[in-house]
């Protein structure tokens, strides 16, 4: 456990039965949640076992919730023909966590949709965690930097730490909040968690202060959140054991001003390899394989097609109402299913979360944050390519508006006006520069709506104290804090927070600035007015009295000549310096360090 820590509030703690919005009604809802087996049922189930856990429940309302309990799906490989989709990151750690709890809770009682005693699902529960965790700290997070999808692995994380009998699976269920939260600390603003994404929704792009990470944010780096028992992340906010180290929130709330480089996920083509060599838990079967895929929602990729259907097969998932689509191509031979998913090339292949090199930059005046290089051209789908955060809620991105004909019964599909992009752009920052590439000509896919032949920027101008609007060029002042942006075609404003660039091949430019660099919004302007931008080819140039920026579509990224790598390693960063791959790190903030030892399972925290 560490041994020194800032966090020694008096932590909220889970409302008793009676109190606080726990009655009857509030279990019940969430009894007939888990035993309907809707969509993110495997979040209930943890709160149902939190109400459960408490130990207050009238008998008659226990005995209801523990029949529930038993007779959940709580994995991929159990039978089942709902809409849950246990086998996405997030999922995969929410639902063994509670799979793992009711094992422990009832080890002697036979589970009802399999048949299997509680020991042994919570044996196999054990398994599966301790592989994600292990994944998790060795490569980081698929869904990287999601201001939605961390909230859910850091909750039941917290339930997990909270709860299990085992120490040593409670150590390393902390050391992977740490990571978490390590990564908001680093990549945040004012309190913002709005960088690049893996997986972004459109209110919590627009609305990060709504987001879902921001109770596990106040209640982690400072604030007391209410607990809101609707809310997964409540298991957070009330934790038991878990303290945020020292070191990390002093990264958090002590340091404004950073340049951030971090490497989270694989690349779909890396995971045979990097799995075989995992040094804590190798492996290289096909469900192996499937589970990490899946993981990182590569369904339907030509390195994964082939393995996706045997899954299905063998553990009959033709009847999932999520995979349904798939049914078809389900019955063909191996040899054929890559030649027709190449032929057919369907958006599904965008799903797939890739290895990501994220660079974020933070002053106290700004955010600008982008993940580099990322599958440009490629089909998208809920990957936030790019962010810039100002004062007084204000989120600046640009997409390439997508289009699906895939329907979603639990929420809108993706990519879609502001969520994702339809086809990748080629993106590139340097410090507070960033370089953006739309190049719209790739080959239509299956399952993809109208292509629009455009680009557009969210830049809410009544939020600003000033703005500039040129033929190709905008800029904005809030406070102290400069945003700029170059076009290489005509803007055209459409609304009071919308800026189109019509074309198939269209690039902008971005930059950030405060009044530690220019003397006004005056003196920013002027030497904005300055730089040149200009697509040639394949090759979007930005110049400048101060520099020459060079993006070419897909090859190198150039400035001053000098060709700037975006392969990333873990964390470079201040206070943390890890390589990809990483079996141990060190976290060093202002006044005090955090070691994380995976090997050993050590995680100590230490002043100095």
């Amino acid at each position: 456990m560490a041994t020194s820590s800032a966090d020694q509030r008096q932590l909220t703690p889970w409302p008793k039965f009676g109190s606080g919005g726990l009655e009857a009604p509030y279990v019940k809802r969430l009894i007939d949640f888990v035993n309907a087996r809707l969509y993110m049922a495997d979040h209930r189930a943890l709160l149902l076992l939190k109400c459960m856990i408490a130990g207050d429940l009238p008998p008659r309302l226990n005995d209801q919730a523990v029949d529930a309990i038993l007779g959940f799906r709580f994995s991929m490989l159990e039978a089942g023909t709902d809409s849950m989709t246990l086998w996405t990151e997030n999922h995969q750690v929410t639902a063994a966590v509670a799979e793992y709890l009711a094992g422990q809770v009832f080890p002697d009682r036979i589970f009802t949709n399999d048949g299997r005693s509680g020991v042994r699902h919570q044996r196999a529960a054990r398994a599966q965690l301790m592989i994600w965790m292990s994944d998790r700290f060795r490569f980081g997070f698929s869904e990287w930097l999601s201001n939605t999808y961390y909230a859910y692995d850091i909750a039941a994380l917290a339930m997990l730490a909270d709860h299990a009998d085992d120490p040593g699976m409670a150590e390393r269920a902390e050391m992977v909040i740490d990571l978490a939260l390590l990564d908001l600390a680093l990549n945040s603003f004012g309190g913002r968690v709005a960088p690049s994404m893996g997986r972004a929704h459109s209110e919590q792009i627009l609305h990060p202060d709504a987001a879902e990470i921001m109770p596990v944010w106040h209640s982690a780096f400072g604030g007391n959140p209410e607990v809101d028992i609707d809310k997964l992340t409540s298991l957070f906010v009330v934790r038991e054991r878990y303290r945020v180290p020292a070191a990390i929130t002093e990264l958090a709330t002590e340091q404004p001003v950073r340049r951030v480089l971090s490497s989270q996920g694989l690349d779909v083509n890396e995971v045979r390899d990097e799995l075989r060599n995992q040094p804590f838990h190798p492996r290289s079967q096909s469900l192996d394989l499937i589970r990490f895929w899946w993981g990182q929602q590569a369904i339907t990729t030509p390195e994964t097609i082939v393995d996706t259907a045997r899954a299905m097969r063998v553990l009959e998932l033709q009847d999932s109402r999520v995979l349904a689509p798939l049914r078809r191509y389900v019955k063909l031979p191996n040899p054929v299913l890559v030649s027709t998913l190449r032929t057919i090339n369907p958006i599904t292949t965008g799903k797939a979360l890739n290895r990501a090199n994220v660079q974020t930059v933070t002053t106290g005046n700004y955010l600008l944050s982008s993940v580099q290089r990322y599958q440009p051209g490629c089909f998208g789908d809920q990957q936030h390519i790019w962010h810039a955060s100002l004062p007084g809620e204000i989120e600046v991105f640009g997409t390439h508006p997508g289009s699906s004909q895939l329907s979603q019964d639990h929420r809108p599909p993706t990519p879609s006006r502001w969520v994702g992009n339809g086809v990748n752009p080629d993106a590139a920052q340097h410090h507070n520069v960033l370089l953006v590439q739309h190049n719209l000509r790739m080959r239509r896919g299956y399952f993809e709506g109208p292509r629009q032949e455009m680009a557009h920027i969210h830049f809410p101008f009544v939020l600003f104290d000033q703005t500039r609007l040129g033929p190709s060029w905008v800029a904005g002042r809030r406070e102290n804090s400069f945003i700029g942006i170059l076009g290489t075609h005509t803007f055209e404003l459409v609304s009071e927070s919308e800026i189109v660039q019509r074309g198939q091949h269209t690039g902008y430019a971005v930059m950030v600035g405060d009044d530690e660099e220019y003397a006004s919004f005056a003196d920013f302007l002027q030497q904005l007015r300055q730089y040149r931008l200009r697509l040639s080819g394949d090759r979007l140039t930005l110049s400048s009295p101060f520099g020459r920026f060079e993006l070419t579509w897909c090859k190198e990224f150039r400035v001053n000549g000098r060709i700037v790598e975006s392969d990333y390693p873990r964390y470079d960063a201040p206070g943390v310096q890890v390589p990809r791959n990483p079996t141990e790190m060190t976290v060093r903030g202002t006044r005090h360090r955090l070691r994380l030892d995976w090997s050993t399972g050590k995680r100590i925290s230490t002043a100095g």
